[in-house]
């Protein structure tokens, strides 16, 4: 099915209404809700994002973000339960406490605030000469958070003699260990040596077998000065990858899509659309094949997100 300019700006339109009225949704129920295939769901949220009406969780529900209007970022708490325990953890203690100091927090808890972006906001405040890291519960007024930090800070005036002796004990028990980890360190990074050797050679192997299609469109990118920054699949049909093109205004970053085939369709370009939206990037589409009536029609209503290369292999 083809959409005119009209009639999507008609869907995005219903899409918006049913965000207004669901909140935070995935897309495959804002594709129900506008009775449209998900590929074309994901390409209208992504536009929309990037046109900053809508927003987009950082938290994955079965792999896919939430899309939510502004004001509604309270709705995402209803999803916690998508989080990992550790995570739900940190969420359930920093909702508690309004505020959490980052380097009191053991270590799997101050990795967790830093994995549920959409809950705890981070902040540094200057003590004495030093900048500390504090999280904010996202809720919480950021008048009211340094507050919080302000009674955290208060220094206790009450300490006795033997509390002094304990704090002094505890910290030359602090010093034992550090030197144990140091210890287990050295023994750590010699291990990670020996993985890193062993990773080398794994990809030395992996190499060897890379596919001829990619190996070729490799060549071509090389023969363009565009620039390879992350691998995301090779097969024998497919090579995806995230790259970077030197462009008359400076460089530009892209997800490219390459695919072997004779006769590129309508839902290949969509679905590549959908994969470059989701990495928040512009899509460059690398064919040896021609493209369809549909998939050319359906290129001019998204040309702007689109750069179409065609290669001989």
């Amino acid at each position: 099915m083809i959409m005119m300019g009209s009639n999507i700006i008609q869907q995005k339109e219903k899409i918006l209404s049913f965000l207004r009225l669901k909140g935070p949704s995935l897309p495959v129920q804002a594709a129900k809700a506008i009775n449209t295939s998900l590929l074309f769901a994901g390409a209208f949220l992504s536009e929309l994002y990037n046109e900053k009406k809508v927003r987009m969780s950082n938290m994955r529900v079965g792999g896919s973000p939430l899309y939510y209007l502004e004001g509604q970022v309270g709705m995402l708490e209803s999803f916690i339960e998508h989080l990992n325990i550790r995570e739900r953890e940190a969420f359930l203690a920093l909702k508690k406490e309004g505020v959490l100091e980052d380097e009191k927090q053991v270590p799997v808890v101050r990795v967790a605030l830093r994995a549920i972006k959409d809950f705890a906001v981070p902040f540094r405040v200057r003590i004495e000469e030093d900048m500390k890291i504090f999280w904010r519960y996202f809720l919480l007024d950021e008048k009211e958070a340094i507050s919080k930090v302000e009674k955290l800070l208060v220094p206790r005036v009450d300490i006795k003699k033997e509390e002094v002796e304990k704090k002094i004990e505890k910290i030359e028990d602090n010093k034992k260990k550090v030197i144990e980890l140091e210890v287990m360190k050295k023994k750590i990074d010699e291990k990670k040596e020996d993985v890193r050797k062993e990773i080398k050679k794994e990809k030395k192997k992996i190499k060897s077998k890379e596919s001829v299609f990619a190996k070729r469109v490799r060549d071509y990118l090389l023969a363009k000065d565009i620039e390879i920054l992350e691998s995301i699949l090779e097969s024998k049909k497919e090579f995806y990858a995230k790259i970077r093109i030197d462009m008359i205004f400076g460089k530009q970053e892209f997800f490219m899509v390459a695919k072997d085939k004779m006769v590129i369709n309508e839902a290949d370009i969509a679905l590549g659309l959908q994969q470059a939206q989701t990495n928040r990037m512009p899509l460059l589409f690398v064919c040896n094949g021609k493209l369809n009536k549909k998939a050319e029609e359906h290129l001019k209503d998204w040309k702007s997100l689109i750069k179409i290369e065609r290669i001989k292999i």
